[in-house]
Order: structure tokens, then sequence, then C-alpha cells
């Protein structure tokens, strides 16, 4: 069932491409015959794997087909999943709802070539992680320090924030400063470090600890 080129979404170009078919796997073949000899009318499932390549940038694609269908009568494709790159950023664990809500629009504005929401919701989310932590400050420049003064951030983290901060406010207020890609795309990889780190592998640390600390007797 493979094509020799599919359309697919690149995360590269930020543009749906007609990738070109570099390679095809299959996998196992699975029939719900009982005896070898009834495998002619059973039905069978199976698995094509395509690597594809992106016309544009050369970036490599993963693509998974199922396939369903009965020997020399027919076949079918149930369902296409495309396994690298992956299209949607992972919500972090623990997240508030806020927080969990403003980053996915961040991720869904990005994928949509709307590079200024995308910057918009970003920094919506550091705000988040102010209200989340009990930032003190009287604007978000102060409440980010705050955060940092406090240990719940690292001084890199902080810088970070502070980007972000920047390139959202900028999105938001300068009508006269177009948004690049190439930026939009720094302040999620930069929101997702930072909200990762607090709302995740923090809470994760604080349960490893409670884990291994020693009972008293």
């Amino acid at each position: 069932m493979a094509r020799s080129s599919q359309d697919l979404f690149c995360t590269q170009c930020n543009l749906v491409v007609v990738a070109r078919e570099i390679a095809v796997g299959h996998g196992d073949l699975r029939s719900d015959a009982i005896n070898p000899l009834d495998e002619i009318d059973a039905e069978y499932r199976s698995e094509v794997y395509t690597v594809l390549i992106c016309p544009r940038c050369a970036s490599p694609f993963l693509v998974r087909e199922s396939i369903w269908g009965i020997p020399a009568e027919f076949e079918t494709v149930t369902d296409t999943t495309v396994l690298y790159p992956q299209l949607s950023r992972v919500v972090p664990a623990d997240a508030p709802e806020s927080v969990s809500r403003a980053w996915d629009q961040a991720s869904k504005s990005f994928n949509a070539a709307l590079y200024e929401p995308a910057a918009i919701m970003c920094r919506r989310c550091l705000e988040g992680v102010c209200v989340a932590f009990g930032a003190t400050g009287r604007n978000l420049a102060a409440k980010l320090d705050s955060l940092a003064s406090a240990g719940v951030i690292d001084t890199r983290l902080n810088e970070w924030a502070h980007s972000v901060r920047v390139v959202g406010n900028e999105a938001a207020h300068d009508v006269s400063v177009a948004i690049e890609k190439e930026d939009a795309r720094d302040a999620l990889d930069f929101t997702e470090a930072l909200l990762l780190y607090v709302f995740t592998l923090r809470r994760k640390f604080e349960r490893f600890q409670e884990r291994r600390r020693p009972q008293s007797d």
C-alpha cells in the first residue's frame, strides 16, 4: 500500500509538502486462520513502514500504515500514523489546566504558521507558571526574577524565560515587529524546557526524594 509520495506536514518548513518515498519495510503478516490451509480466505493484518524525505529541506519522515485485507480479494489501509517527526508537543505532566491550555494553543498556532499568537501563548504559559508558584512583583519580569530568587528556576531557565517574555511582548504590543518562524520555534523550545522542569522533573524529583527518604524507626 506504500506510495511514491505522500502529502505530509514538515515541522522544519512549517508547510504541507509532497514528501518523496525513499524506503519501505513490511511488518509481520498476521492471519486469523487457524489452519494454514485456510489462510487464502482468512483476513490478515500487517504494517508498512515508509521513510520519506521533504523536497524542500530534506528532513526525514517515518510513516506507519496499518493494513487489513483478504488474499486475492482486497487490501486497505485502516490507519496512518506519522511516527516521526511528532507534530504535537506533549503537555507537561502536572501542569495546571490554564498552563496546559495556553501551551496547547501555542503549539497549534505555530503548526498553523501563526507565529505572533504562538509567541503570545508562550508568554501566557510564563504567567501561568508565576501564578502556580506564587511569584511576586509588579510585572512579569519581576515575577520571573522572584521565581529565580526562590529557587524555583535556575539562572539559565530564568534567562530563557525572559527571552520568551520579550518575544511575547513584541508579538502582543509592537505592531511594527513580525515574529519570524525561528524566533517562534525558539520561544516554544524554551517554554517547553521551562514547563518540563518546573511541572514534571521538579515534582518527579521531589517524589523520588520522598520515596528514598529513610524510614524512621
